[in-house]
């Protein structure tokens, strides 16, 4: 089952999908019921869904505006193995590596900027404007909602963003794991973007979960780093 702000989208055994909730913000799917079958994964923006089917196509619903509809790159939409999504926007990963984004321009349906980059990617991560995208090589494309105070910004740690293994968000700051277990923090200080003052406790991180505007992080022996 997945959620949406105001619906939710249950995937069944046989692959057909069952949704509820408010009727257009993805609580209706009843006008591409006929094309929800072989569902595989379902990821959702605030008020939309996207379906990805078992031949690699994508189905989508809810408001048009938060990504409810994909007509205008539906062409590209074709071998998809990911879909992650921010507050109003998809962005999908192909088989060969490159992305499709569509929904809200203003929250990271428009990755024309650094189309070129986006190649390659194997893992993406969202906060609530902006998008993420791990490389094959360990490097990191961002894209999205630009301005200092969001997290599409990388300027000031572009230069540490090599060898990365993991992406984790909360609303507007990204926290990113390095194969050395070292983590790398940009976006609004106060929603965890700022990691300066557990820098020296922040070795041997494996995993890092977040809320809405604090990160904490599990390291190796076991203890717990948090900030935000």
């Amino acid at each position: 089952i997945t959620a949406a702000d105001k619906a939710f989208a249950a995937i069944k055994t046989d692959g057909t999908v069952v949704t509820w909730g408010h009727a257009y913000f993805g609580g209706n799917s009843t006008s591409v019921t006929d094309q929800l079958i072989e569902v595989q994964f379902i990821s959702a923006t605030d008020e939309a869904f996207a379906a990805i089917k078992m031949d690699g196509s994508v189905v989508t619903w809810g408001d048009p505006f938060y990504g409810g509809d994909s007509l205008t790159v539906g062409n590209q939409l074709t071998e998809v193995q990911a879909i992650s999504a921010s507050s109003r926007a998809f962005a999908a990963i192909r088989s060969d590596g490159m992305v499709v984004t569509w929904g809200d321009t203003g929250f990271g349906a428009d990755s024309s900027l650094v189309a070129d980059q986006l190649i390659g990617v194997q893992s993406i991560a969202a906060t609530e404007r902006d998008f993420a995208a791990i490389k094959a090589d360990g490097s990191v494309v961002t894209w999205g909602y630009s301005f200092a105070t969001y997290s599409a910004d990388t300027i000031s740690v572009i230069g540490q963003l090599t060898g990365v293994q993991l992406i984790s968000a909360t609303d507007r700051a990204f926290a990113a794991i390095k194969a050395d277990g070292s983590v790398v923090t940009w976006g609004d200080w106060s929603s965890g973007g700022d990691s300066r003052s557990v820098a020296d406790q922040l070795i041997g991180v494996q995993s890092i979960s977040a809320t809405g505007g604090a990160f904490a992080a599990i390291k190796a022996d076991g203890s717990v780093v948090t900030w935000g």
